[in-house]
């Protein structure tokens, strides 16, 4: 799907503020509400957007965040990054060049959970040679923006 002038405008405004109604939209850009509900409708359809709920990890009681650094066996990349995206607490996975084979980012409601994500969870997992956390203690800045869409 190609993003005309229209579309662009209303993933800007509904990235400023999701909860903008289809009519205040309509006006800001100069369309119609049925234009703006249609044209939402087809970016969620064609996974270019998805509306959803993102947490404040400042304002939660006592979050955990690690970024964890995995050394695996090469033929079980795939299948060890298919594992941890399934984890509830596993916020992002990525295979890397460089130090580490996997990236994860993890956010646990607190250090128990976290603890148990790290050294059982993740530790037992078939292939996994080595991890490395760094466990996050003052958070300056999380945008939500930078995030991908996956299926």
């Amino acid at each position: 799907m190609k993003l005309d002038q229209t579309d662009k405008k209303i993933i800007q405004l509904l990235g400023a503020d999701a909860r903008m109604s289809n009519n205040q939209m309509a006006k800001a850009i100069d369309v119609t509400e049925g234009t703006v509900r249609n044209r939402i409708q087809k970016l969620i359809q064609n996974k270019i957007i998805k509306i959803t709920v993102i947490n404040n990890i400042n304002r939660m009681d006592n979050p955990s965040v690690a970024f964890v650094g995995l050394d695996v066996e090469t033929r079980s990349k795939d299948s060890i990054a298919k594992s941890l995206s399934k984890m509830k607490e596993v916020r992002f996975v990525s295979t890397l060049i460089g130090r580490h084979d996997l990236m994860a980012f993890i956010l646990a409601e607190d250090i128990t959970k976290l603890s148990k994500v790290l050294y059982e969870d993740i530790a037992s997992l078939p292939g996994v040679r080595f991890s490395e956390s760094s466990i996050g203690l003052k958070y300056y800045k999380y945008d939500y923006r930078w995030a991908r869409i996956l299926d």
